[in-house]
């Protein structure tokens, strides 16, 4: 009787490895990792990756294999329970830990006789460099918790790539993650292999995969193949992207619901049913047809009834397909989509930040520079720049500051040239094109920055400005930053072969934290009354600054909008009898501001004429406070031209002229 259990349990393990198989599915563009568990930055190691990661393999010049790694939860690799890998640092990482010899760096189609049985690979990359290592991390919680091997700053020829190995716990899959790359990587191995007759790979096992990640070190941008345990279903669709606007005006809909498929099954795909709810509401059905979507194929879909949401407001929003060929679809557990869209009265230009980080110690930081200066800013218009002058190389720009390198320190960068793009694009100013510019700066904003006055007087500057949510903003973690830069500087020339330099930081107030704001709020305007002094700065001209406020979401590192003025001597100085002390901007566009003193309260007139003394607009007995007054005049209904803005205060009348440009 024994003998017979004996048997039944070896005939049984038997049956579960011999039909043990894998199917993969390839996602392109998922907008972040598998599971979104992940979301550490892509650096090397000691140079910008958290340090929670653990190194269990260094770079060598030939392959070998790390130390023996447990792993952290229950995990079957085909039908069989696994407790331990190791990795090697060719980009195979397998459970049979008695395998000797490492694989070489040269890949071969699959499967292999060198890639030794029960093993995963990301094979072609090497890990040869000073800075390449493998690493690894464990995220989330029972029972759903994933292990990632991290190869990071590989080698492949004269680029770096960054991949990743993922087991994750329940689901028993595996995801061979692309996380980053400085150049097109070309005839990798991507798959599994169980032993040497049999393997689970893309491209049915060639050697000719190519890399999809760009430089971005964020998960934005990657790329995974997943290795599902089973047998493919005949129908399974899944929504994978969209491209609904997150905000939309109310006035403009109804609104298209597009959004794109993966046919993860066996079968093509003929015809859908693509569905949407609204805030978990009633699923909204429209049939999608003609079509002939291969397996791992994607297609683009738009729902034929279109979305009229009542109001304003944050509504969550979820797609899926169904009813694939007429047919149930296989597996529901990645059929949904789901998103968020927020619906708003209005919104308004966005000024994109260029954030430049650079020395004039830096020999590349030149290229960076001169692109900016020469390439970039004569062809985009709504921006706005800070450069912030580093201290390395070497001694460091003669300009440097403790704000400007902190700054630095808050994106964790760790090389100069380097810029950021409202926060959101990291990457060498010199690779920055017109078109990436436009992206950014297409992204509508919901919040106004408007600076009524700029000027300076002595050794400080004067600000008053103000800052208009135009919705509600979630959470609470914001900022917003007052930073006077100079527009060009000559006196910071080192060793890069610069001459002079364009909107150098010169000081942020109160430092470079900014000032935290822990509710951004429709109706509730943030006013802005600085007196900045600029005694111990680099400044060169006082006649040459400007002033740029924004306002950052230090979660994401968002910048949500920006503005900036230029930074005259106060009228008053020029002519202490006048009671305008500023008008600003000049030139204007859709406003201008005029600030004025009074020794008294009293009720003043003002008018606006043109050229030819002809009134435009104006208002009478306005009330006026004793000290500064601002009075904000839309001009933008106003052809382009020179006017005159004029101020009557009882029988006194002050005049400052106006250029209105468009």
């Amino acid at each position: 009787m024994l003998m017979k259990k004996i048997l039944l349990a070896a005939m049984l393990a038997f049956s579960v490895q011999a039909s043990a198989q894998y199917y993969f599915n390839t996602i392109n563009t998922p907008g972040m990792n598998p599971g979104g568990l992940n979301t550490d930055v892509e650096y090397p190691v000691g140079s910008g990756l958290d340090p929670s990661w653990t190194v269990i393999q260094a770079p060598s010049a030939n392959p070998v294999w790390s130390p023996t790694q447990n792993i952290p939860f229950p995990f079957d690799f085909n039908g069989t329970p696994v407790t331990q890998f190791k990795v090697s640092n060719s980009g195979v990482l397998t459970f049979d830990i008695a395998a000797a010899t490492a694989p070489p760096f040269a890949t071969a189609a699959l499967p292999a006789a060198n890639i030794p049985d029960n093993s995963v690979m990301a094979w072609g990359i090497q890990g040869t460099g000073t800075n390449d290592n493998i690493v690894w991390k464990t995220f989330g919680s029972a029972p759903n918790r994933q292990v990632w091997v991290f190869f990071t700053s590989y080698t492949f020829n004269t680029f770096y790539t960054y991949w990743s190995i993922v087991l994750e716990e329940t689901t028993n899959k595996i995801y061979v993650v692309d996380q980053r790359s400085s150049g097109t990587l070309t005839n990798l191995a991507i798959g599994i292999q169980t032993n040497n007759a049999t393997a689970y790979a893309v491209n049915n096992g060639n050697n000719n995969v190519s890399s999809i990640a760009s430089t971005d070190p964020s998960p934005a941008d990657n790329a995974y193949y997943e290795f599902i345990p089973g047998t493919r279903p005949n129908y399974d669709m899944s929504a994978n992207a969209e491209t609904l606007p997150a905000y939309l005006i109310l006035n403009q809909a109804p609104f298209s619901i597009p959004a794109s498929f993966v046919n993860f099954g066996a079968m093509n795909v003929n015809s859908y049913d693509m569905n949407y709810s609204i805030n978990n509401g009633p699923a909204v059905v429209g049939n999608i047809g003609s079509l002939n979507v291969a397996t791992n194929g994607t297609t683009n879909g738009t729902h034929p009834t279109g979305w009229s949401p009542a109001a304003t407001g944050t509504y969550n929003l979820k797609v899926w397909a169904s009813n694939i060929n007429g047919n149930p679809d296989g597996n529901t557990l990645n059929d949904t989509l789901s998103f968020s869209a927020v619906v708003v009265d209005t919104l308004v230009t966005r000024n994109t930040c260029m954030e430049v980080f650079t020395s004039s110690t830096c020999g590349p930081c030149a290229a960076g520079n001169a692109n900016m200066e020469n390439n970039i800013v004569p062809n985009v218009q709504n921006y706005t720049v800070i450069k912030y002058q580093q201290d390395f190389p070497g001694n460091g720009d003669p300009y440097q500051t403790a704000q400007a390198v902190n700054r630095r320190l808050y994106y964790n960068i760790n090389s100069i040239p380097r810029m950021e793009m409202d926060g959101q694009w990291d990457n060498n100013a010199a690779s920055l094109t017109v078109p990436i510019f436009n992206s950014f700066q297409q992204i509508p904003a919901f919040m106004e920055i408007s600076i009524a006055s700029a000027y300076y007087a002595g050794n400080n500057v004067i600000v008053t400005a103000q800052i208009n949510p135009l919705i509600n903003y979630s959470g609470n973690n914001y900022a917003y930053h007052v930073v006077v830069v100079e527009k060009q500087t000559v006196n910071n020339v080192a060793s890069n072969g610069e001459t002079s330099f364009e909107n150098v930081m010169m000081k942020m107030v109160p430092n470079e934290n900014g000032t935290a704001v822990n509710s951004l709020q429709s109706g509730n305007p943030i006013n802005i009354n600085q007196t900045i002094n600029m005694t111990g700065t680099f400044v060169e001209q006082m006649s040459d600054l400007r002033v740029v406020i924004f306002v950052q979401d230090n979660n994401t590192k968002e910048i949500l909008q920006s503005q900036w003025s230029d930074v005259p001597v106060g009228i008053n100085e020029n002519n202490p009898e006048s009671a305008i002390r500023s008008v600003f901007p000049n030139p204007a566009n859709t406003q201008v501001a005029m600030a004025f003193n009074l020794d008294n309260a009293q009720a003043v007139n003002w008018t606006m004429t043109n050229i030819v003394g002809q009134q435009v607009t104006g208002a009478s007995n306005v009330a006026a406070n004793a000290g500064q007054n601002i009075i904000n005049i839309n001009t933008a209904d106003l052809a382009e031209g020179i006017y005159f803005l004029n101020l009557q205060v009882g029988d006194r009348m002050y005049t400052e002229r106006v250029v209105i440009t468009k």
